[in-house]
């Protein structure tokens, strides 16, 4: 029976979302710098021609549009039609620039880059089981969500309520009815900063080296996770760690090499979580 945690995360609690919106001096520009953390957790490199110009694109548009949402309506659309071509569960930063394939987080890193750089405030937002952008223009509030390329441009205040609502209750959607998934504890409404997103990406990664019984490698990037930010998502998953460690045919001094591994995240997650 093959164990699959949903792949979405975040951090801050509700009371933390209403905290506002992040400041202009905050927000990077997207340079090359501005992508290395994201392709990192990989290591990974790409071409930057493909993005430059795109980029260079959207800039000149910018520029004839009097209209923030319209500004934003179009970047939502090319994003997709340039870069977010085939969603798939399973993927990595890297490859919405080499092969078009994107998933919930991926897409909406991407998104959230392209707002920093035209300094547009805005929010990520994680649900237990959704992620999604909420940006502020000055005609009103602008929903964005990655995994929609139709409907997901969303600015009616009523409708964003909606869509708002339906995440917060969304429960998980197998792609693999065959497949048990692990049905998570809590149930999160978080704002996630840029650091953090990098944590998302190392936490995926530990699920999906998890879901392949590669243990050592999914106690690796967890740890890398658990430095960017704490969630009950590590917490939750440290533990399913630490069961299938110990019960796997690792040899024993690389069960007590993760399982020490996996203590220390459980502490620096239970640590910061208690100041929340």
């Amino acid at each position: 029976m093959r164990l699959g945690p949903v792949i979405l995360l975040l951090i801050f609690s509700f009371v933390k979302a209403e905290a506002g919106w992040a400041t202009m001096a905050e927000l990077p520009a997207v340079s090359a710098d501005a992508l290395q953390p994201y392709l990192a957790t990989t290591n990974a490199s790409i071409d930057q021609a493909a993005w430059t110009s795109f980029i260079d694109k959207l800039s000149k548009k910018k520029a004839s549009t009097k209209s923030e949402t319209q500004f934003l309506r179009h970047v939502f659309n090319r994003t997709h039609q340039q870069f977010l071509k085939r969603f798939t569960t399973n993927t990595t930063f890297a490859s919405v620039f080499d092969t078009g394939a994107y998933n919930c987080l991926t897409g909406t890193i991407l998104y959230s880059l392209i707002l920093n750089h035209f300094r547009i405030d805005h929010q990520v937002i994680e649900t237990n089981y959704h992620i999604f952008i909420l940006a502020q223009t000055h005609e009103g509030e602008v929903l964005m969500e990655v995994t929609d390329p139709q409907e997901g441009f969303v600015t009616s205040a009523e409708k964003i309520a909606l869509r708002i609502e339906q995440y917060r209750h969304q429960g998980i959607q197998p792609a693999d009815p065959s497949l048990f998934y692990y049905q998570y504890s809590f149930d999160l409404y978080n704002v996630v900063s840029q650091n953090e997103l990098i944590g998302l990406l190392y936490y995926n990664l530990a699920v999906e080296s998890f879901n392949q019984k590669a243990l050592q490698k999914a106690v690796y990037y967890l740890g890398r996770a658990i430095d960017r930010y704490a969630s009950p998502r590590i917490e939750e998953l440290s533990e399913i760690l630490l069961l299938a460690v110990h019960e796997s045919n690792l040899k024993e001094q690389e069960k007590t090499l993760c399982k020490k591994e996996l203590q220390t995240i459980r502490y620096k997650a239970m640590v910061v979580m208690a100041k929340l």
